[in-house]
């Protein structure tokens, strides 16, 4: 592929049509299995799409929101970006209250939404006073225009448009380094870098590989991260409305996938389905996660089953792009060396032309191995917050971005995310970071997972508390667990508390909500 040709989101769906005419772009391998869009027919689908928004009076810089689990015609709502509209993909996880704020800040001309949301929207439209059209992925029904429909009433030309490197393709919602989720606004010209990184530099990815879409594609995850390099690099893509162990297993032998984006948690998920072993997952080269630092003992279970599939660790964020990457081969060398297991804590070293700085609260650099703010900058990061340009300018100093999240790098350049900063937990004056204590509880034997926060204490002000969901079986009481944790742990950083539970409340990438942990167990 020849990158200096590629400017904006279009070229991309225009040199695929011309290159791959034929070959199936996305495929549906869920309850619709078989479903298959070629690159011809996903860049034909996309104008339309467009020329069809633009007779409803849609214009470059019109927003449109898109509420839906995974599916083809999600990758062809973010194709609006043709006509330089941007693509405002929501979490449909949400409750009605959470998405009307995001829709009242996003302020959409159009929402497309999976018939099973229709009815969500429905309670809402009264406080939608910008939202002038309705489009369903379903049949037309009562205020909804059914998107097949539209399509075929429009022509396929490529839409006329004046679209920059610069201008806004989609705006990602994220809590961001501040709280309150904000949309980050991604251009053109930065989603097309992160996808050469990620092709060239992480991936190593060849028109012959099959990716397996699993991450929610409302978010980074599914999207710059993975599904949009797939796509970029004429790659086929076999798309899953969501995970569930047994569809993925499914999908991976029955699509031939090369390369797959899962976080931990997912893996740990896959490795403990029973029967894991009568799927052929010969042709996986990659399982590629985020999200968190993997456990030794894991990889191993995980190495054992998969065989000769590379692992691959990145860390990044929305506002941010990708940032590092912790290749294979320091994967292999951290289980062949018990020396080197600390590897696997590390997110590896910066990717490409990306710099990382760590600094104290003083905007100071501080010496290698001391922890402090994770700061980036780069080339593929966002072009600020919708609507929030005081917040952008607490964020970003000086081309800075300031992650939010606390780290440290160590003479070799690896970074190490300890936790995020507003996780950090200050109990009688000392600093404890949850990401290490969970560390050691998570190799508890009766220990299945755990999540540690923070909770207001009057005699130290704060004190560490762990959310335990036992292994089967396992009669371990919370003494025996903060016991054994003093064993490798300061007494200091150890839990005051531990609370068990049958699950840990987590995000749509497998993240643990610490927040809602902290309403949870509030009075603990």
């Amino acid at each position: 592929m020849d990158w200096s040709t590629l400017s904006v989101w279009g070229d991309i769906a225009k040199a695929n049509a011309a290159a791959h005419a034929g070959k199936v772009a996305f495929v549906n391998a869920g309850k619709s299995a078989g479903t298959a869009v070629t690159f011809a027919q996903a860049n034909d689908r996309m104008n339309r799409l467009n020329n069809a928004l633009a007779g409803f009076g849609l214009a470059k810089g019109d927003r449109v929101a898109i509420l839906s689990r995974n599916r083809p015609e999600y990758i062809e709502a973010y194709g609006v970006a043709k006509s330089g509209m941007i693509a405002v993909p929501l979490n449909w996880r949400l409750s009605p209250r959470e998405l009307l704020d995001l829709l009242q800040d996003s302020r959409p001309s159009l929402v497309l939404a999976e018939p099973e949301f229709t009815s969500i929207v429905d309670r809402l439209r009264a406080e939608l006073d910008g939202v002038r059209h309705f489009v369903t992925f379903g049949p037309a029904k009562a205020g909804w225009l059914a998107y097949e429909a539209v399509l075929a009433g429009a022509p396929g030309e490529e839409p006329q448009a004046d679209v920059a490197p610069d201008d806004i393709m989609c705006l990602m919602y994220t809590s961001g380094t501040t709280g309150a989720p904000k949309g980050a606004m991604l251009t053109h010209g930065a989603l097309i870098r992160n996808c050469r990184a990620a092709i060239e530099k992480l991936l190593e990815l060849g028109p012959e590989d099959v990716a397996l879409a699993v991450m929610p594609l409302f978010h980074v995850g599914g999207m710059w991260y993975h599904l949009y390099p797939s796509y970029a690099r004429g790659c086929t893509t076999a798309i899953l409305a969501e995970f569930e162990p047994r569809s993925v297993l499914a999908a991976l032998q029955d699509h031939r996938v090369t390369n797959v984006h899962l976080v931990p948690t997912m893996i740990h998920s896959l490795i403990d389905q029973p029967g894991v072993r009568e799927f052929d997952l010969g042709r996986l080269r990659v399982i590629y996660y985020a999200g968190s630092s993997i456990p030794a003992d894991l990889l191993r279970r995980a190495i054992a089953r998969f065989g000769r599939s590379g692992f691959l660790q990145s860390y990044g964020t929305t506002e941010a792009g990708i940032v590092t990457a912790l290749m294979p081969e320091e994967h292999e060398r951290a289980i062949r060396d018990p020396a080197h297991e600390g590897l696997l804590s590390s997110c590896g070293r910066p990717l490409g032309r990306n710099e990382i700085q760590i600094r104290d609260d003083h905007g100071r650099a501080v010496a290698p191995g001391a922890v402090g703010e994770i700061v980036v900058r780069s080339d593929r990061g966002m072009a600020g917050y919708w609507q929030s340009p005081g917040v952008i300018r607490q964020a970003a100093v000086d081309g800075w971005l300031h992650t939010g999240d606390l780290g440290r790098i160590d003479d070799d350049g690896r970074v190490y995310v300890v936790d995020r900063k507003h996780d950090m937990i200050v109990s009688g004056g000392e600093n404890i970071f949850p990401g290490e204590v969970e560390q050691i509880l998570g190799r508890d034997p009766d220990v299945l997972e755990v999540a540690v926060f923070g909770m207001p204490d009057p005699k130290w002000v704060e004190k560490a508390v762990a959310a335990v969901v036992m292994k089967p079986g396992c009669t371990a009481t919370a003494d025996d667990i903060i016991c054994r944790a003093r064993q490798q742990l300061a007494a200091y950083k150890c839990p005051k508390t531990v609370i068990f539970t049958d699950s840990l409340p987590k995000s749509a990438t497998g993240k643990v909500l610490r927040r809602e942990l902290r309403l949870r167990f509030g009075s603990s």
